[in-house]
């Protein structure tokens, strides 16, 4: 199992996993599949470069024998005064799950933020998920009293977990 920040020529495998993960967890994702489905091979493309250069965010992914089995991205908030990271697009193939590779999908984005001199990362996950909630807090991330509709379907909600990288 090799974790690796994805290649600037990769839009096309990128849409592919982001296909199977929200095919999969179609209430983990704040898109829906028919969102995704109708972005352009130019916007996949535009996505990987800009992930692959990793300057604002980035996109791991988990690769077994060549095959993507996860990925995991983080990109800094434009809105937060303090520099935050967003952990999101967060999934592993349900035939890979329970093998430590979510934990190390989050430890990649967290070191990409650590070097780039994030102070926290937050992420939205569904009140619902609870493995999802569990691998975040085994992770250091605390649940906050922020909710949200889910983006994608708003019968669901979603709560905000932090992570302080430099906590006091």
């Amino acid at each position: 199992m090799i974790i690796r920040q994805i290649k600037s020529t990769e839009g096309n495998r990128l849409r592919a996993i982001r296909l199977q993960a929200i095919a999969d967890s179609p209430t983990a994702f704040g898109s829906t599949l028919a969102e995704t489905q109708a972005l352009s091979s130019e916007d996949w493309d535009h996505r990987a470069r800009g992930n692959a250069a990793g300057d604002n965010a980035t996109m791991f992914v988990a690769e077994d024998q060549g095959a993507w089995v996860g990925l995991a991205g983080g990109m800094f908030d434009q809105d937060a005064r303090a520099r935050t990271v967003i952990l999101f697009s967060m999934w592993v193939n349900p035939a890979h799950r329970r093998k430590r590779i979510g934990r190390e999908l989050v430890n990649r984005v967290v070191e990409w933020s650590r070097v780039r001199g994030a102070d926290r990362i937050t992420l939205w996950v569904t009140e619902s998920n609870k493995p999802a909630i569990d691998l975040y807090a085994s992770c250091g991330f605390t649940t906050s009293d922020d909710r949200q509709p889910l983006p994608s379907n708003p019968t669901y909600l979603e709560q905000r977990m932090t992570l302080d990288l430099f906590p006091n």
